[in-house]
C-alpha cells in the first residue's frame, strides 16, 4: 500500500483485503469474484468489507489509485529520461503484476492506464521537446504517444501472453525498441 491509513487496524484490514483480492484475481475475472470470497479469505466480515468499498469494482479502483500514488513516487526519484523511466516502470509493474494484468485487461478510457499516460505526458513533455529541438511540438506529442503506447503494448503482451519472460529480459527488449524509435 502506498496510501497508508494512519490507524493500524485499518492498515491491517485493508492489507488483508488486498491480499485476498489479489489472490482471487490470480485465477478469476473480477466479475467472478464475490465479496463473500474476499472477506472469507481475508478473515473479516462482509460488513467490514462494505465499510470500505461498495463492491469489488470500487475496490479495484481504490487499488488503482493507490498504484498511481506509488508510481508517481517512484518516478519522482528519476531523471526525465525515457531510458531511465522505462526499467523503473517495468520493475514497478512486475512488483504488482497481478493487479497490472487486471488493469491492462480492463483498460478503459479515463482509467488507470490513461491516467499514467496523462501523468507521464504532463510531467515529461517539456523535456521531450528540449531533447528533440528539430521537431515541432505536435511531432513531439505524437512521438511521445507512439513510444508510450508501444510500451503499454509490450507490457500487455508480457502480462497476458508471455508471462514467463523474466522482467530483466523485458527491460532489455523495451530498451532496444526505444533506441530504434527515439531520436538521440
Amino acid at each position: 500500500m502506498y496510501i497508508v491509513p494512519k490507524d493500524s487496524r485499518q492498515r491491517y484490514t485493508k492489507q488483508c483485503l488486498t491480499d485476498a483480492f489479489l489472490k482471487a484475481l490470480e485465477t478469476k475475472q473480477i466479475s467472478d469474484i464475490t465479496i463473500s470470497e474476499i472477506s472469507e479469505e481475508a478473515g473479516i466480515s462482509r460488513k467490514t468489507f462494505y465499510k470500505y468499498y461498495s463492491d469489488q469494482f470500487e475496490f479495484l479502483k481504490a487499488l488503482q489509485e493507490d498504484l498511481l500514488v506509488g508510481f508517481t513516487q517512484e518516478l519522482e526519484t528519476l531523471p526525465p529520461n525515457i531510458f531511465a523511466i522505462t526499467p523503473a516502470l517495468i520493475r514497478f509493474i512486475d512488483k504488482h503484476r497481478v493487479l497490472f494484468r487486471v488493469v491492462i485487461e480492463n483498460w478503459s478510457k479515463g482509467g488507470f492506464v490513461d491516467q499514467v499516460i496523462t501523468y507521464l505526458y504532463s510531467t515529461y513533455h517539456q523535456e521531450w521537446e528540449q531533447a528533440n529541438p528539430t521537431m515541432s511540438k505536435e511531432q513531439v506529442e505524437y512521438l511521445f504517444h507512439y513510444v508510450v503506447n508501444g510500451l503499454v503494448g509490450i507490457i500487455h503482451h508480457w502480462l497476458v501472453d508471455n508471462t514467463d519472460l523474466p522482467v530483466e529480459d523485458l527491460i532489455q527488449h523495451a530498451d532496444a525498441l526505444l533506441k530504434l524509435s527515439t531520436p538521440q
